[in-house]
């Protein structure tokens, strides 16, 4: 597996409690030059509250429509193995190649439960796996030693996304094995490029596509300084004003502010912003681009 790179996470749009496909047309209209791909049906895609079939239907979707060179990555984040497994084939009959898988919700998860669970994932479903270390929302904390022994036990586990905001064990894994690592976490976006991850998947790249990519690019190329300016000037002010917690309601509420989304739905049990955190939304929102158009 050669992923690397900006592929963000998406949001789920909904237009009076249906999933609205013009949403996700005008998002890669809007977004798909300066990335490469997406991640769909993942937690900020509100992929628990949606039904087995609308997730299978999304990644149908979107795999028809993906440019040649640019990746599709399907969410599998599920407590059951079963419907997960469905997806995941659904998926791989489309054409994707990758899935990101964390830990099983709710289970005090030990190591053994969750090799197995991906194991079994792996070989139902005949897609590379990125681990997402997210300890967080699955209550689950792994080592860089335990995630190293992880994937001397399922191979098929390619990249991990690193949400935990311990940098050591990008480095870790970085100088361990070849996994391929992923920023996870927008507010530390920057700390991540300096400990060494191949690439983010976060909110961010979708929200500013030009200026991240620039940041990106001129952070790979070397000029660490000038990749700092631009994420100082542009991306921080919005990624501060934005989370944590409400980061899907916050980024569906901007994209529809431009546009690019017919509504900011978000399925119960989440709720929308409201009006003040709105504006807070395009006040970052509108910083950064003023900043970026200088």
């Amino acid at each position: 597996m050669s992923l690397k790179g900006n592929i963000p996470v998406i949001p789920t749009p909904f237009l009076n409690g249906a999933i609205e496909y013009a949403g996700f047309d005008r998002l890669m209209e809007r977004t798909i030059d300066r990335l490469d791909g997406y991640v769909v049906c993942g937690s900020t895609g509100e992929a628990p509250s949606l039904l087995l079939q609308e997730r299978i239907d999304i990644v149908r979707y979107l795999s028809e429509r993906m440019p040649d060179g640019k990746e599709l990555v399907v969410g599998l984040g599920h407590t059951n193995l079963r419907e997960a497994v469905a997806i995941g084939v659904a998926a791989k009959e489309s054409g994707v190649r990758s899935a990101l898988v964390p830990s099983p919700y709710y289970f005090p998860n030990s190591l053994q439960m969750v090799t197995d669970y991906m194991g079994e994932l792996a070989e139902q479903t005949g897609l590379d796996l990125v681990f997402y270390d997210n300890p967080v929302t699955t209550k689950t904390h792994y080592t860089a030693d335990q995630l190293l022994q992880m994937v001397r036990d399922v191979p098929q586990i390619k990249a991990v996304k690193m949400t935990d905001h311990h940098f050591e064990k990008i480095r870790s894994l970085k100088k361990n094995s070849s996994l391929a690592v992923f920023g996870g976490d927008d507010i530390i976006c920057f700390r991540a490029f300096e400990a060494g991850i191949d690439g983010n998947m976060i909110i961010a790249p979708i929200v500013y596509p030009e200026a991240f990519r620039e940041c990106w690019d001129t952070y790979q190329s070397g000029n660490r300084e000038e990749s700092f300016r631009i994420f100082s000037q542009v991306i921080l002010p919005f990624i501060h004003l934005f989370g944590p917690g409400d980061e899907i309601a916050t980024t569906k509420a901007l994209l529809h502010q431009l546009g690019v989304f017919s509504s900011f739905e978000t399925k119960l049990p989440l709720l929308p912003v409201t009006e003040e955190r709105l504006r807070e939304i395009m006040l970052g929102y509108h910083t950064g681009a003023s900043a970026y158009a200088v």
